[in-house]
């Protein structure tokens, strides 16, 4: 197979077919455009659970969570290292790792630390954990047709930002510092954690986090799991002019590339949630409509096309 998510076919007659339900406690488990896991907990609130392997791990488990409607409060974590890794190097991990922890308010709880041979490099395993109340039920499976589509932020933020630190010396023999230094933005961007507060103040129900595979992968997925087909304008999907030159640097496709910090969402009027979302300075676009076909299309200043089935992220080529 070929590194990174596995593909959707390969999911679900290989994985989600073969596991079984019916835990009652269980109210939200696998499935394609699902962000996280839901148990029904105690009193007010159930426990939502997401998982990552990423170098920005927390901040995907996070996004996850926040995608479900859920606050996050702790993380598991699991690194299996190499024989030949260094103590130092394990510190590094782990710094990183904490710093994660202490931008976005969550605790490590425990987890697991070994050194293997079936391992080349570092591997770390990220398990978050959070509450989500109950009286309130976020997920993609809740999109309907004739919905607005609206996404904040901007497209490529995790997958540029992961270029930068593999490719920082060709990048700076054709770009200057600032320049990456605006592609990249600041690190807070990859949370969605504000804007997914919002859109549940605003009765928002379905989410989706943009991350692995990119905007096209995230509304394959999030269509999928709601069972509507998708109209789109290409121009609407907001991109940094230079994350466009970088992605073009390595010939890569932007709308294909990890995009942690960038949320879908799908309301009735979409105007009112953007307007909302903009005083409080988080951007946001209408960028189509949901439908009640199955197809899954792309307008580009006139042009149709059908979205293809989500592609391996590009990251993963460089």
């Amino acid at each position: 197979m070929n590194s990174g998510k596995i593909s959707n076919s390969i999911l679900k007659r290989s994985v989600l077919k073969l596991i079984k339900h019916g835990k009652k406690e269980v109210i939200s488990g696998p499935g394609i455009g699902m962000d996280c896991g839901i148990i029904e907990g105690k009193e007010k609130h159930n426990i939502a659970l997401a998982t990552s392997d990423n170098k920005y791990g927390i901040y995907r488990v996070v996004n996850n969570l926040s995608a479900c409607g859920a606050e996050s409060v702790a993380v598991m974590c699991n690194v299996i290292m190499p024989n030949d890794f260094e103590e130092q190097n394990l510190k590094s991990v782990i710094y990183g790792i904490q710093e994660q922890c202490s931008n976005l308010n969550v605790q490590i709880i425990g987890g697991h630390t070994e050194a293997s041979d079936a391992v080349t490099r570092p591997v770390v395993s990220i398990t978050g954990v959070g509450y989500a109340e109950k009286n309130i039920s976020i997920s993609s499976k809740n999109v309907k047709p004739n919905q607005d589509i609206i996404m904040t932020k901007w497209i490529g933020i995790e997958g540029t930002r992961i270029i930068s630190e593999l490719k920082r010396e060709e990048i700076l023999k054709i770009y200057t510092a600032e320049f990456l230094d605006r592609a990249i933005g600041d690190i807070s961007e990859m949370s969605v954690v504000k804007e997914s507060k919002i859109a549940m103040e605003n009765a928002i129900t379905a989410m989706h986090d943009v991350s692995e595979g990119g905007i096209f992968a995230a509304l394959w997925d999030m269509a999928e799991a709601g069972k509507v087909g998708i109209e789109i304008d290409f121009r609407k999907i907001k991109v940094k002019q230079e994350i466009i030159e970088i992605c073009e640097l390595f010939d890569k496709n932007p709308y294909e590339i990890d995009s942690s910090g960038c949320l879908l969402m799908t309301y009735e009027n979409g105007y009112d949630i953007v307007k909302t979302l903009k005083e409080n300075g988080i951007s946001a676009t209408i960028i189509g409509r949901t439908t009640d076909t199955n197809d899954k299309i792309i307008y580009n200043n006139g042009e149709k096309r059908f979205l293809d089935t989500p592609k391996q992220d590009e990251i993963y080529h460089i």
